[in-house]
């Protein structure tokens, strides 16, 4: 500042300012400088506003794939408590898949309400073991998708079908399944609802 004011002073050799003039011309300058410090930290906070909004966003987004995560505030509750329940099904050596994987056998699926999906598997289907973990679903209208078996069997895929549930019949039909096996298992015959 008193080089400031040494060179200001130097030069006023030149031209003669007005009484109080310096002082006017220093405050301003500071007030100048204020207002830029105050707009840097406006900045700031709004830049680190917008990342913490799209971090939690991120986060949220995430969350809503996980097991255990309560389905999506813009999803039809109503739709998650009418489908859960326990159902079963048996697999016959009839269908070729499941001839080919071993997975003949009578199955148990629980859907429960915060789109997670327990199964159960029979022993001979050794492939994904006796109790798959990890498993969730996810309903949109009359879409059910499901990420079951997507790190062993079915590479990381995941399966879509139309979901209907008449008569405490449990019927989902493939609509988009790249994974044959989940297909075989899902979508051949319908779910039976135990009481």
């Amino acid at each position: 500042m008193s080089d400031f004011r040494n060179d200001l002073e130097t030069r006023s050799e030149r031209f003669e300012l007005a009484p109080g003039a310096l002082p006017r011309m220093l405050e301003r300058r500071r007030r100048k400088q204020r207002g830029l410090r105050i707009r840097a930290g406006v900045l700031a906070v709004l830049v680190a506003g917008i990342g913490t909004w799209g971090a939690v966003s991120a986060f949220r987004d995430l969350g809503a794939t996980r097991p255990g995560a309560s389905p999506s505030q813009g999803v039809d509750q109503r739709s998650y408590a009418l489908i859960a329940g326990t159902y079963t099904k048996t697999l016959t050596e009839d269908d070729p898949i499941v001839l080919a994987n071993g997975m003949a056998g009578s199955y148990t699926m629980r859907l429960r309400a915060d789109g997670v999906l327990i199964l159960s598997v029979p022993p001979g289907f050794t492939a994904e073991g006796t109790s798959p973990s990890g498993i969730s679903f996810r309903l949109s209208g009359d879409r059910f998708t499901t990420n079951a078996f997507v790190n062993l069997t079915c590479e990381k895929t995941v399966g879509v079908y139309e979901w209907d549930l008449r008569d405490d019949r449990l019927t989902l039909i493939p609509s988009a399944e790249p994974c044959e096996v989940r297909a075989a298992l899902f979508g051949n015959t319908p779910w039976e609802r135990e009481p």
